[in-house]
């Protein structure tokens, strides 16, 4: 069966766990961000072949707001249930988290549920509290990057998902809200001082939390709570992820995403496919979800009978008791409008950097 999922999930113990589930061993189709979850789950027209139809993913992981906002509208996943027949996800991320989780899985109807949660993260800020004052940041918001004592001590990792609209909060923008033309000059130049600053730009969150890691930076964004788990789990408790506390999203600077397992339409395999998404808060599934390249934020790690599924280090490491605290400072993720617009200049700026 096939599994289409960021590169992530092709994870030796989630694969495990999803065979353990269905009896049936699972490949991953990976995908490269996003927005590339479209093309595969067109649907096929009515003179399809056998081995087209097989070729179908049974299951897909997509992030909070694609599910909703993309691929529900353009016919390429099915609903779970309606009005109720499929519960959504009992557990919440945080106590009074709004929006709940039950409306983030759910259509912008409301009564439809298209997603069971898996794992989530924060777009934040990673930051050397022995360099870079978590108070300040909170006070100040990003701008603290302006600091001339932070210049050439930043990086910034070329995140397809999240760099952009956190650059966009750089800038005094809401990346969730049509912008105008003033508005825009104002990102173009924003963006390019922040880009032409940084010390590092990074491949991956886990290049950028090695830099930390070593000293060669004291600040890095978008960095989560999973990118930083391994060097926190090697001793480096200095290194934490902060949430701006002052930004144009009502003071907010700082987002949270969310990733979710759907259900494709004509998918080949849906009982196969149910079967799964019944154990997404099973022990083995979040288990795995949990370990998935080292340490990840499994939502299922908050729901009852999983909370001792982490070691005491291994909470230590993902910070497990701040999740409430760092999401109640966050929004949730969405679209963001001027993508097409903006994410080639900034594509271009970070490469003339490299």
């Amino acid at each position: 069966m096939h599994l289409l999922a960021p590169a992530a999930y092709d994870d030796p113990g989630v694969l495990s766990a999803l065979k353990t589930a269905t009896k049936s061993a699972f490949d991953l189709q990976p995908l490269a961000n996003d927005d590339s979850a479209v093309a595969p789950l067109v649907p096929l027209l009515p003179g399809a072949t056998a081995a087209q139809r097989a070729a179908r993913p049974t299951l897909t992981v997509a992030a909070h707001p694609w599910l909703r906002g993309i691929l529900w509208p353009e016919g390429a996943v099915d609903p779970l249930g309606k009005d109720g027949s499929a519960p959504a996800s009992s557990f919440e991320l945080a106590p009074g988290l709004s929006p709940p989780l039950a409306e983030l899985e759910s259509g912008l109807e409301g009564s439809y549920l298209l997603g069971r949660t898996l794992r989530f993260d924060i777009a934040g800020v990673g930051v050397d509290s022995r360099r870079v004052s978590v108070a300040a940041l909170d006070d100040i918001g990003l701008s603290l990057i302006d600091d001339p004592a932070l210049s050439g001590r930043y990086g910034l990792v070329h995140d397809a998902r999240c760099l952009l609209p956190l650059v966009m909060l750089y800038c005094g923008l809401d990346p969730f809200r049509l912008q105008l033309d003033s508005e825009l000059r104002r990102f173009e130049a924003g963006m390019r001082r922040l880009v032409e600053r940084a010390a590092l730009i990074a491949a991956t969150p886990a290049e950028a939390a090695a830099a930390l890691a070593d000293g060669r930076i004291d600040l890095a964004l978008p960095l989560g709570l999973g990118a930083m788990a391994p060097a926190r789990l090697a001793g480096g408790r200095h290194l934490t992820v902060a949430a701006p506390g002052r930004g144009p999203m009502a003071g907010q600077a700082a987002f949270y995403w969310v990733e979710m397992l759907a259900l494709p339409t004509q998918c080949p395999k849906p009982d196969a496919a149910r079967a799964v998404l019944d154990a997404v808060a099973g022990r083995p599934l979040v288990s795995a979800l949990a370990r998935m390249g080292g340490l990840c934020p499994a939502a299922g790690l908050l729901a009852a009978g999983n909370v001792d599924i982490l070691t005491a280090e291994e909470r230590l490491a993902l910070d497990f008791e701040a999740w409430p605290a760092l999401l109640a400072r966050c929004t949730a993720m969405d679209l963001v409008p001027e993508r097409k617009r903006l994410q080639p200049l900034l594509d271009a700026a970070l490469a003339a950097r490299k």
